[in-house]
């Protein structure tokens, strides 16, 4: 009750001080626009088309417009994109040779809150115990849950969100409670040349100060590249050559970003190299073609001697091991694509993409364990690794059409060999690199479960479609009309995403019910419902339905979650979200907090209990339950 009561109040006051701010700054519904009449973007109304008598005047084409406020189009995050766009970009100056300077960010800074609740302790008792419940119906698994609440202590609880779906590099995310992000880009060049410096971190120091998430999520001086533009001979024919440390997306469903799910469907390069892509118009088609090498360097924890010797090999990434070697190597990746744009109404491509290692020192000697830097011998030895490799490649599709609204469709084939001894160049469809490292889920953790020999394929279909019911009922109304969003609106987007994972070993399996990874099908799909109805206000409701594994219903979950935005103006750089979710979740469904923790390879109570029951005599054991409600605001801003 308490939690409902501040959720109600806080979204109250907030609405009561927007509306008296943005009062004065409420705006009629604008009249349609003239001029370019296919509806498609960068149109803009005639300044003249509102006055009769006036001349007419020739349309004026301007840049993209920032993402409408509340629109789905732009991915989950009610209308603002989850990243800064063109960064690199510089003003314009009378002469373009001049030298000038830029800097472009993003932020998304969201409060969250998760409510638990723990029963009253027995009588008698003199210190909390937790109370045990029955986890995973599969196996008849009891898990340690909340600990009952004694006399003065509250019976509902307040922390950071118990969730399945909150792990951006987890096959899970659906993008309802994003963690917060912020990136700043630096850029100072010209018309043919700009060199950029981003700077990037997950979390915020000064919230989380005395706990353990800003250390390692504030990425510092994240990237750094020059972009080279130079002048062609040949009329419509445009180069764009970047090099230095980057990324390159590839296989974003969204319009302006990743998408409802905020992933790539072919891969996201985190690589110190070059990319160089060239561009052709003829007419109303465009043709495409980038080619780009990089590498990523080998995961060693600072001050571990990497030197090729026997003995340096148990300590290059030691967290890492997961029983089949010490952990990422040097990577080496290498991607071409080719696709071709119909005017503005269809864009096509296809996509290849690897990465590889070479690396001895990470592929093992056979030798045994080692004590003070000498081989001993003194156990199993660590095994010999082939190479790795993770090879992506497929296509995808987006269909611009105006009145009937936008689609995309992508298709994706990933094949991994010894996919744990390959680092993190390329992050695809929610995972980072390989696995088996200790920066976040691979490959390995998100499809074959932490478990097996590495080697096996994931096929990925991703759809995504969004409608404005706002511009139907201009085009109704005017056959002419063109609508940007700057006015009251409905929209509406339907996503899904289905995977299925193949060619896995015998001892790749479902640590929860023991059936075998390989034929694993996973699928997730909803629906994002966001009405613009004032400048300074939307509403919406999103709903997602998410089952991680075909083979144990008790893994899916579902979650609803009505929301409010206020903005500025319909077409804004700035958003604040209250949101209020809902989980139903099937008793396997575990917290990505708890998995972050563990690891997906330690799920069984025995392990889990063997490894941190010893380490941490404290230590509850197997997970408290997810939290079925979930409240926040969010505000978010990119420039």
């Amino acid at each position: 009750m308490r939690a409902i009561q501040l959720g109600i109040f806080m979204t109250g006051s907030l609405l009561a001080a927007s509306t008296t701010a943005l009062a004065q700054n409420v705006l009629p519904p604008p009249a349609a626009n003239t001029g370019d009449t296919s509806g498609a973007p960068g149109a803009t109304p005639s300044p003249a088309a509102a006055q009769p008598g006036a001349q007419p005047t020739a349309p004026v084409v301007e840049a993209l417009p920032p993402p409408v406020a509340g629109g789905p189009s732009n991915g989950g995050d009610s209308g603002t994109v989850t990243g800064t766009p063109t960064p690199s970009a510089v003003p314009p100056a009378p002469n373009p040779e001049d030298w000038r300077f830029s800097w472009h960010g993003y932020f998304r800074a969201p409060m969250r809150i998760g409510v638990g609740s723990r029963q009253a302790c027995p009588a008698g008792a003199t210190a909390p115990q937790p109370v045990t419940s029955t986890q995973f119906p599969s196996t008849g698994m009891s898990y340690n849950g909340p600990y009952c609440a004694m006399p003065g202590q509250a019976h509902t609880t307040f922390h950071s969100p118990y969730v399945p779906d909150d792990q951006y590099l987890a096959w899970t995310n659906d993008r309802q409670w994003e963690q917060a992000w912020t990136e700043i880009f630096l850029s100072y060049g010209n018309n043919h040349v700009v060199g950029t410096v981003g700077l990037q971190g997950y979390d915020f120091t000064d919230v989380s100060m005395l706990g353990d998430q800003a250390n390692p999520a504030q990425f510092g001086v994240g990237q750094g590249w020059l972009t080279l533009t130079p002048d062609l001979p040949v009329d419509g024919l445009a180069l764009t050559w970047k090099v230095g440390a980057f990324w390159e997306k590839f296989g974003q469903a969204g319009k302006y970003d990743a998408g409802h799910y905020d992933t790539y469907m072919f891969g996201r390069t985190h690589l110190m190299g070059e990319a160089l892509k060239l561009q052709y118009a003829l007419d109303d088609v465009t043709l495409k073609v980038e080619h780009g090498f990089g590498v990523h360097l080998e995961m060693s924890p600072a001050g571990i001697p990497v030197n090729g010797s026997p003995s340096a090999l148990p300590t290059f990434n030691p967290g890492a091991d997961n029983n089949i070697g010490g952990g990422p190597g040097y990577t080496l990746a290498d991607h071409v694509h080719a696709g071709v744009s119909f005017g503005k109404w269809l864009d096509i491509n296809a996509h290849y993409m690897v990465a590889w290692e070479q690396d001895d020192r990470e592929e093992g000697t056979g030798e045994g364990p080692t004590t003070a830097g000498v081989v001993t011998n003194a156990g199993p030895a660590y095994p010999v690794e082939p190479s790795g490799s993770i090879s992506v490649y497929g296509a995808e599709a987006r269909f611009t059409g105006g009145v009937f609204g936008e689609a995309y469709v992508a298709y994706s084939h990933i094949q991994a060999k010894n996919v744990t001894t390959v680092g993190p160049a390329i992050e695809v469809v929610h995972s980072l690199g390989g696995g088996g490292h200790n920066a976040a889920n691979g490959i390995y953790e998100n499809f074959f479960n932490g478990v097996g020999d590495g080697n096996g394929n994931i096929d990925t279909v991703q759809v995504e479609y969004d409608f404005s019911f706002g511009y139907l009922w201009r085009r109704l109304h005017n056959a002419h009309a063109t609508f940007w969003g700057d006015g009251p609106d409905v929209r509406v987007a339907l996503y899904g995403m289905y995977s299925v994972v193949s060619g896995t070993d015998s001892t790749s399996i479902n640590l929860i019910t023991g059936t075998p990874t390989d034929g694993t099908q996973k699928l997730k799909y909803g629906a994002d419902v966001v009405a613009s109805l004032l400048p300074w206000l939307s509403v919406g409701v999103r709903g997602d339905y998410v089952q991680p594994d075909s083979h144990d219903v008790h893994e899916s979950f579902g979650v609803i979650s009505p929301k409010i935005m206020i903005h500025s103006k319909f077409i804004t750089h700035e958003e604040i979200t209250l949101q209020y979710s809902h989980y139903w979740d099937g008793a396997d469904v575990l917290p990505q907090q708890w998995l972050s923790l563990v690891g997906v390879k330690n799920i069984s109570s025995a392990t889990t209990q063997a490894l941190y029951g010893t380490l941490y005599p404290n230590y509850a054991g197997t997970p408290y339950p997810p939290d079925a409600n979930v409240f926040g605001i969010k505000g978010t801003m990119w420039w």
